[in-house]
């Protein structure tokens, strides 16, 4: 998949004065529990929050239908068996999520738009090569490429890393339902990627190890990065 010809690289910083940040991270590290409660101290110094893809089912709009059909399957990660179409439509959902976005943004809010293009970029590469993590990243680094032809990728990335066995077990809680084999190897190597890529963009990454934070620095962390 290339961009379109002609199409203008999104990727330089946007003439806007709010900034777009962006969450990612495997399920069960925290994401979500730090973030409402982060968002909640910085009261009306708060950014402007968007759904993440984990709060869109059945919602109404476009992102949400699209999200809600490709889950339809039960299946983990939205696969129906059409990988190129699953990877264009939600590449569609991170568009649609910038344009509700922009108005925010121009209005010099920052918006955080919750799990966002890198996380798109991060599972369908590994779903694409689960076998090799050579030719995931690189396929990863391709998705990326592709979605900035479209929309500005997030202006800050905070990732946030655990122990893979520790977060999978937490969201194995939340969910009621255990990974099988397959879904275990998937995460692992999707913590991989989001690893090599914070590597590779560490002006737009900042990495919070929950492994090495305790959970009140942890928080207060993630407080000052919303902030």
């Amino acid at each position: 998949m290339k961009p379109p010809r002609g199409s203008r690289n999104l990727c330089s910083p946007p003439d806007r004065p709010g900034h777009l940040l962006t969450v990612e991270g495997l399920s069960g590290t925290g994401k979500t529990f730090l973030t409402t409660r982060a968002i909640a101290r910085l009261g009306s110094r708060a950014p402007h929050v968007l759904d993440d893809f984990s709060q869109r089912l059945g919602r109404p709009d476009l992102g949400s239908r699209i999200v809600t059909e490709l889950a339809a399957t039960g299946d983990r990660f939205l696969r129906s068996g059409l990988p190129q179409s699953e990877t264009l439509l939600l590449l569609a959902v991170q568009m649609h999520a910038y344009e509700t976005a922009l108005p925010h943004l121009h209005r010099g809010h920052d918006v955080l738009e919750g799990r966002s293009v890198h996380a798109v970029a991060v599972y369908q590469a590994v779903l694409r090569h689960p076998d090799d993590p050579n030719l995931a990243l690189t396929h990863a680094r391709m998705l990326i490429e592709l979605a900035a032809a479209w929309r500005p990728l997030p202006d800050r990335v905070l990732l946030i890393t655990d122990d893979v066995p520790a977060a999978l077990a937490r969201a194995e809680a939340r969910d009621g339902r255990p990974h099988n084999y397959e879904e275990l190897r998937l995460h692992h190597l999707a913590d991989h990627l989001f690893t090599c890529l914070a590597a590779e963009d560490q002006v737009r990454f900042h990495i919070l190890d929950r492994r090495t934070t305790p959970p009140g620095r942890a928080l207060d962390e993630v407080t000052r990065w919303c902030g």
